[in-house]
């Protein structure tokens, strides 16, 4: 993976911006997309994630474990920028650094009355710009 791309998807996915999104896939194949709002990229393959809701996602990464994180920024003059980070379920807590590190960042946050359930651990398989079209 490029550098700069690792280090975009670094600032963006660290941000937590409301526009971040995670689609998954189930075994048939059925897709959904979930906003998620609290995670961290702590280094250059691997992002936690807080769980407190998106029981949907979490089935089905529990079923395939594959998902994309993406972060989408526009400047209000139809042109926009951002980031896609393909990732691989690596693991699920519910105790450790890990769930710590994403609980006091959950705790931050305007949903910090919501109960952690598990912090999620992704390895970063993939990373892409969200367009691909060169001027």
């Amino acid at each position: 993976m490029k550098r700069e791309l690792i280090e975009k998807a670094r600032e963006l996915i660290n941000a937590n911006y409301i526009s971040t999104t995670l689609s998954t896939v189930d075994r048939d194949y059925n897709v959904n997309v979930a906003v998620i709002t609290v995670l961290e990229m702590v280094n250059d393959d691997t992002i936690i994630c807080a769980r407190f809701g998106a029981d949907r996602t979490y089935a089905n990464l529990k079923e395939t474990g594959k998902g994309v994180f993406m972060v989408l920024l526009t400047d209000g003059q139809k042109t926009k920028d951002g980031i896609r980070v393909y990732v691989q379920l690596a693991d699920d807590l519910t105790e450790g650094e890990y769930y710590e590190r994403i609980r006091k960042r959950l705790d931050g946050t305007r949903y910090a009355a919501f109960p952690l359930k598990n912090c999620l651990v992704f390895k970063i398989t993939d990373i892409l710009p969200v367009s691909m079209l060169r001027r």
